[in-house]
């Protein structure tokens, strides 16, 4: 199972409502923001048991829970005659609100739960790349980008939701197998597309 955070923070310098031409400019945030609670999405490391520091909800069936999303800062300014749009984007799992009960405490389990961590990096590959096709247009390009991340937040729930419903919450094999096999053939495919 798993729980979504995902927040939107703007940062805005200075703001001209022009005609000027908007230019993108994307930075992937790869350190964590300052907290210690926070690990930013790396394909090369995976997430251990003891990452999931959060008080487990004994109410539920559930035995495992993920907290990740993804996030931007975005900033405008004019330079030399044209917008600059600059958005910083990173991808987190929140230890705090992540949990495991003690008969979820296994490679299997810690697989699936990867998995959903997974998705949510493949949600911010999918932003990205959706903001850099975006022809953002004076004045609303702050709705065009709030906009994208909303539709891109929504498809990510719906993913993580269809995830978990497929698998069973990770209890059919198979179907855990080929969405494994789905999901690292996605972010492989994007990661050569977006190209971070």
């Amino acid at each position: 199972m798993k729980q979504t955070i995902s927040l939107i923070l703007f940062l805005i310098a200075s703001f001209a409502v022009s005609a000027q031409k908007i230019e993108t400019r994307i930075t992937w945030l790869a350190t964590n923001p300052g907290t210690t609670d926070i690990i930013i999405y790396n394909p090369q490391q995976q997430l251990t048991i003891a990452d999931f520091k959060g008080q487990p909800d004994a109410s539920t069936d559930a035995v495992a829970i993920t907290s990740s999303g993804f996030m931007f800062k975005a900033g405008y300014q004019s330079e030399n005659e044209k917008g600059i749009l600059s958005l910083q984007v990173y991808c987190s799992f929140n230890k705090n609100d992540s949990w495991m009960k003690e008969r979820g405490k296994t490679a299997y389990i810690l697989a699936h739960e990867q998995r959903h961590f997974d998705i949510s990096y493949l949600s911010t590959l999918l932003f990205i790349k959706k903001v850099r096709q975006t022809n953002f247009q004076q004045p609303d390009f702050m709705a065009q980008l709030r906009n994208i991340y909303k539709e891109i937040v929504q498809q990510m729930s719906e993913r993580q939701q269809q995830y978990d419903s497929e698998t069973n919450n990770g209890i059919n094999t198979t179907k855990q197998e080929e969405w494994n096999k789905r999901i690292e053939k996605d972010i492989a495919g994007l990661s050569k597309d977006v190209k971070l």
